[in-house]
Order: structure tokens, then sequence, then C-alpha cells
């Protein structure tokens, strides 16, 4: 059995508290002169920078973000399958929206801001905000709340608070099902996340299924 550790520092558990806060606030419809405000976006500058300033609770310095552990990672077969799952998902999910719902697209395109005229812009901002992301909600929130309650529930609360840090109002089938492919794909990076212990290894899973996703779109 995993041994958990409900001792973690007071400053983890405020991070904590304001990242679940603020993953949820875009359920929370505000209106200023006609445009949605959206907070959930800080869910993952406050992740990133609790990670920096608590890390010398983790075990070591790097944990939980180890570049020099990537290379030996990611060519052990279970990493690679694992990693790979995402973008499979996507694939497959992809046609099932085209031939049941391709009103989808529109949505789809709307919620993440697709801009065909700057593929290059595109790209980075995949490749940042991927990490961005594995960063706060992997290496900070995932492997803190794993301290608190162990590996399973701390996967599907810091699954949750990823999913609806991603919320956007739409047609209910329409949010229902994009909700779902996140918190789907979430789990898979979480899983990654567990294996390695390395937000590098889960950012490429995550950064694949967005490139797969991305160009389908297009």
């Amino acid at each position: 059995m995993e041994k958990v550790n409900s001792k973690v520092s007071k400053p983890v558990i405020v991070f904590l508290i304001v990242m679940t806060v603020l993953s949820f606030s875009n359920c929370v419809k505000i209106e200023i002169e006609g445009d949605l405000l959206k907070l959930a976006g800080f869910t993952v500058l406050v992740g990133i920078a609790a990670y920096f300033i608590t890390r010398n609770t983790n075990e070591y310095k790097n944990a939980g973000l180890d570049i020099k552990a990537l290379p030996r990672q990611i060519v052990d077969k279970k990493v690679i399958v694992l990693i790979l799952i995402p973008a499979v998902i996507n694939v497959i999910s992809t046609f099932i929206e085209k031939s049941l719902m391709p009103d989808y697209f529109e949505f789809l395109k709307n919620r993440i801001f697709i801009d065909s005229s700057n593929t290059p812009k595109m790209l980075i901002e995949l490749i940042v905000l991927a990490l961005g992301e594995e960063i706060a909600l992997r290496a900070f929130y995932q492997k803190q709340t794993t301290k608190i309650m162990g590996f399973v529930p701390s996967l599907i609360i810091s699954s949750i608070a990823f999913t609806f840090g991603h919320f956007s109002y739409g047609e209910p089938v329409f949010m229902v099902w994009d909700l779902s492919g996140i918190f789907i794909n979430s789990i898979f990076y979480g899983i990654v996340f567990k294996k390695t212990d390395n937000a590098w290894c889960s950012w490429i899973s995550h950064f694949l299924a967005n490139i797969v996703a991305m160009i389908l779109l297009l």
C-alpha cells in the first residue's frame, strides 16, 4: 500500500486551495462589457509559482520536473505506450465527432482560439501552455495531493481541476463531450507522471495529443 504523508506545509495547502478555486472559476458566468471573465488560466501561473516556491518539500530539488531523467524514461516501452494513448484517443474521438456531431468543431475552435493563419504561433503556444499545465497540475498539484490522500484520489481530483480549467459555455452535449475527453486524457497524463515522477514525460504526452487534435481540426 502506498504510504501517505498527511503532513504538508501550510504554503502548499494555501496554493492547492487557490488553484482549486481558480480551476472552477470559469463555471461562474461573469461578463464585463459583453466578454466573459475567465480566471481559470491563472491556475497554471499559480501552480508554476507554487512548484518552484515549495519544491524543497519534495524528495529532491528537481523531483517532478527532472530533465536529466527524461532520456532514460522515454525509452521505457510502458512509458511510450502510456504517452501515446491520449493522442490515439484524440484520433478516435475526432472521427466520432465528424460522423455524429460535426457542429462540435465550431464549439472547439472557439474554446481553444485556433488561428490557422499563424501556425508557428499556435505551435509555440501549444508547447508552452502544455508544459505550464503539466508543471502546475502534475508536478505540483498531483504530487502534493498524493502526499495527502494517495495516488488514486489525487489523480481524480487533479484531473477534475485540470478538466474544469478548460470549461467553456456552449451546447450542453458539446460541453459534456468536451469535458469528458479532457478528463480521460488528464487521467493518462497523471498516470504517465506517476510512472515517471517527471512532468517532462507527461508534457510530451500532452503536447502530442494537442498536436494531433490541432492537425485533425485544421
